[in-house]
């Protein structure tokens, strides 16, 4: 007996943080599992791929923006886009941790939702002897602005990189299987106006 082909289910992630923080540099490993450490980042690229997370199939999109959005309306587009978000910030760029609570209230009022999936990463584990940014600063922020936390460093590892990302998409797909199935909430209102207008036809004269 064939199986049945399960279909796939469409999760789209925007990555967001300051410049140098290694935003595209995650995505490129993350697809790749290659680590190329410069980019000329000058416009904003989707990155699309198949994965499985728990047995389910996923069809994934993430956006890298460029860090100079050109508007905050265009930067608001793309967060109503996606169902979740990557925040970045360097380990040994501290203006890039004070940028995160910015980022997360523009998303918390662009989306109008008490919980968006969201994973607060910070990169650069690597560069110690550098470091600006305490983890339990890292891990204060993000108790605060009700985000998930990893440290890691992009360059050493892709385990780490696949493991935050693996787990924004966990997050994503439990907010969805959270919703109310949206061809049954129809398929009642529909019932609903149908025996509200059999009420009304009846008691015309």
């Amino acid at each position: 007996m064939r199986e049945r082909t399960k279909e796939m289910v469409p999760v789209k992630l925007l990555i967001l943080g300051a410049q140098n923080t290694g935003k595209t540099a995650l995505c490129v490993r993350f697809i790749t599992k290659r680590f190329i450490g410069e980019y000329d980042h000058k416009k904003e690229v989707t990155y699309r791929c198949n994965r499985v997370v728990d047995q389910e199939a996923v069809d994934l999109e993430i956006l890298d923006l460029p860090c100079k959005e050109s508007s905050v309306s265009s930067l608001e587009s793309s967060i109503r886009w996606a169902d979740g978000f990557l925040l970045l910030y360097s380990i040994t760029q501290r203006l890039s941790f004070l940028e995160v609570p910015q980022l997360k209230t523009l998303i918390d009022k662009t989306k109008q939702s008490l919980v968006v999936p969201t994973v607060l990463v910070a990169n650069k584990a690597d560069l110690e002897i550098g470091r600006e940014v305490r983890t339990e600063e890292g891990e204060g922020i993000a108790k605060d602005l009700r985000c998930s936390f990893r440290e890691l460093s992009v360059a050493e590892t892709v385990l780490a990189v696949e493991a935050a990302v693996f787990q924004l998409i966990r997050l994503v797909l439990d907010q969805q299987r959270s919703l109310p199935d949206r061809r049954s909430y129809m398929l009642t209102v529909r019932h609903a106006l149908t025996r509200k207008l059999t009420r009304s036809k009846t008691m015309q004269w």
